[in-house]
């Protein structure tokens, strides 16, 4: 709560401000404009191809469980055409691609996706924080709209009528 006399961004000494720490973590997205089909591939490709180098996992393993989840199998040669800029041609699909994400356990890579459509992608408790600073804003909103109604009725009071009991 800021102190009385302070503005209210600004925090009392040695608290830090949680918002701002969150601005640095998720900053504002906008819309990167029209969106090509190309681009939007390649981002896939490359995000899929960095998401194999960093996975603990062989890739042998990740086509496997990804076989698994799906009941479709999907060869080696298969998952290196997916993550193959050169190979415009293969294009995983979209169940494939959920399971990609969740054999290679690296959910960034949605966050990649939504990234040019100006969207950013929330895990777990990150959601709970960004509600809970809508709630904040809404509180700071209805705030504003208490002090303007307090102001009307201070400078021109209200009339009470006299009725006879």
């Amino acid at each position: 709560m800021a102190r009385r006399g302070t503005k209210q961004s600004e925090t009392a000494e040695g608290q830090g401000n949680l918002f701002a720490y969150a601005e640095q973590l998720y900053p504002v997205r906008r819309p990167e404009g029209q969106l090509r089909s190309a681009d939007l591939s390649l981002r896939i490709k490359m995000s899929m191809g960095r998401a194999l180098r960093e996975s603990p996992k062989s890739i042998e393993q990740i086509a496997g469980e990804i076989s698994q989840l799906t009941g479709r199998t999907l060869t080696v040669d298969a998952l290196y055409a997916y993550t193959a800029p050169s190979k415009p041609e293969h294009e995983i699909g979209i169940t494939r691609f959920i399971a990609f994400v969740q054999a290679t356990g690296a959910n960034w890579v949605f966050d990649e996706l939504a990234e040019p459509l100006g969207l950013v992608v929330l895990e777990g408790r990150e959601a709970h924080f960004a509600q809970r600073g809508l709630l904040e804003q809404r509180r700071r909103e209805l705030d504003e709209q208490i002090k303007k109604l307090d102001r009307e009725m201070r400078d021109a009071p209200v009339s009470v009528a006299r009725r006879r009991l």
